[in-house]
């Protein structure tokens, strides 16, 4: 009977399994053994050495964004003390209280403030040409500046918006004559976006973002409205055929209405109100027939309820409103909401719960209205006003900007 021989690592195998009937060299047979369990648990880690060498591997993945607050904010910059205060709104009362480390310390010349949508972060923008970045701690709703912070926009910038989408913060950069877009990155940090400052028209004071995907900037200088569409991957920004767009007097404020279809800007020079439609596709603007619309006092910082029904500006002391005609979008102006402090130089709407907020940049507080649901109409809440924090009103503050992020 014919019998083969067991086989041992005298036998050599070509390619580490194929026989070839000579005798090998058993150290080479040894070492293809070798290596082939090396690659085994190299292939088990991840490469040889546990993945720590420093050729050929991937980069760790950024660090996760911090958690969003579920609290309501209200934030107000301080421009004489260079300082924030943040207060928590109760969504079913309208009253603000402030938090405990107010005020917090910021930078020099504040102009304008903003809240992304998810309240991660609060970005400040500076007439001295910063724009300061801070994460919103949810533990205690302090502020710590973000990395990298302050960010420089090269020129005076005065107005400030976060997109929808809370991708991108837009500038408007006075006396620059431009607009300046930053992507926001995972911790809050800010890079200029391609092709960044975009033109505008004369001293831009204001500006909005309508549906996510158009930009106007208010050129009080200019007397127009300049309108881009947002490249809503890459922020850069394409300016409307037909922009900027002509306004009869000296804009300093816009709004845009809930359903995203009309754009007003407050003006001086006259005092006034001036009103568009919003091309859908182009973003082109029209005026309203009938305007502008009149209004009795110098007016600014225009907000607009969450049902449409009302439009409401700051004039100095009082509160100034109009109707909005559901029709033809027209305004009406019907008289003023008296507030019971001093000034009301600026303002903020909570839309979903029904509030408005008005800054008194003379006693350092806050004013608050509860919105009538069906009619629109303003009423002085309980306890009204509030102090931005204790001791506010005997402190040289300067508050001049507010805003609210439900």
């Amino acid at each position: 009977m014919y019998r083969t021989k067991p086989m041992s690592l005298d036998d050599s195998f070509d390619s580490f399994g194929v026989h070839d009937g000579r005798k090998p060299d058993i150290h080479s047979a040894q070492s293809g053994l070798r290596g082939l369990v090396c690659a085994l648990l190299c292939s088990l880690t991840w490469g040889c050495g546990g993945g720590s060498s420093s050729s050929g591997t991937t980069p760790p993945p950024p660090p996760p964004p911090p958690p969003p607050t579920s609290d309501t904010l209200l934030a107000v910059t301080n421009a004489a003390a260079g300082s924030i205060d943040l207060l928590t709104i109760d969504t079913t009362t309208g009253i603000p209280a402030s938090v405990a480390s107010n005020p917090m310390p910021d930078g020099p010349t504040p102009a304008a403030v903003a809240i992304d949508p998810l309240k991660r972060f609060l970005y400040v923008v500076s007439t001295s040409g910063e724009l300061r970045g801070y994460v919103i701690v949810p533990s205690t709703l302090n502020l710590t500046a973000v990395a990298g912070s302050p960010f420089s926009t090269g020129t005076q910038s005065v107005g400030i918006a976060v997109d929808p989408s809370g991708k991108f913060v837009l500038t408007a950069n006075g006396s620059a004559n431009t607009v300046s877009v930053f992507s926001i990155g995972s911790t809050g940090t800010l890079t200029e976006v391609a092709g960044s400052p975009y033109a505008a028209g004369s001293d831009p004071s204001a500006i909005v973002v309508a549906g996510g995907q158009h930009v106007y900037a208010a050129n009080t200088a200019g007397s127009s409205v300049s309108a881009y569409s947002l490249n809503t991957t890459s922020g850069a920004l394409t300016p409307v055929a037909g922009s900027p767009f002509a306004t009869p007097g000296l804009p300093n404020g816009l709004v845009v209405d809930p359903a995203g279809t009309h754009l007003y800007a407050s003006e001086s020079q006259p005092n006034e109100m001036s009103g568009f439609s919003i091309d859908a596709t182009t973003g082109a603007l029209s005026t309203i027939p009938g305007g502008p619309f009149g209004a009795s006092f110098a007016i600014r910082t225009p907000v607009m309820d969450a049902g449409g029904k009302r439009l409401h500006v700051a004039n100095g002391t009082e509160v100034d409103c109009f109707e909005v005609d559901a029709n033809t979008a027209t305004l009406s102006e019907i008289g003023t909401s008296a507030t019971n402090g001093q000034s009301s130089i600026a303002l903020a709407l909570d839309g979903p719960d029904n509030f408005l907020y008005v800054l008194d940049n003379l006693a350092n507080q806050i004013e608050v209205f509860s919105i009538d649901t069906s009619s629109g109409a303003l009423t002085l809440i309980n306890g009204s006003p509030f102090t931005l924090f204790a001791g506010a009103s005997n402190q040289n503050l300067g508050p001049n900007a507010i805003a609210v992020q439900h």
